[in-house]
């Protein structure tokens, strides 16, 4: 059997926007997570590397956020039909 503890009346609470803070710090921690796992997991293939090392050899991009940035909105103009379109395949 659980022993739940009294109520301490003198405890602070949280205010509704000490929790949105808190919230949104926690969301913002796990979105910066998920684009280290994304961003590590895309840089581990050799055939991104290379494309990349390409790119900032050449001179297109100064570094490989740009490159990789700048690629993604290609990509979404290239395909903007389709997104457009729901996505659908003829």
């Amino acid at each position: 059997m659980e022993m739940k503890r009294p109520h301490e009346p003198q405890a602070a609470l949280l205010s509704a926007e000490d929790v949105d803070k808190d919230v949104a710090s926690l969301s913002e921690a796990l979105i910066e997570e998920r684009a280290r796992r994304i961003a590590r997991n895309v840089l581990l293939r050799s055939e991104i590397r290379q494309i990349l090392e390409a790119l900032l050899e050449s001179g297109v991009c100064e570094n490989e956020e740009e490159a990789i940035a700048r690629g993604l909105k290609i990509l979404s103009v290239a395909l903007s039909p389709a997104l457009e379109g729901g996505g659908k395949h003829s």
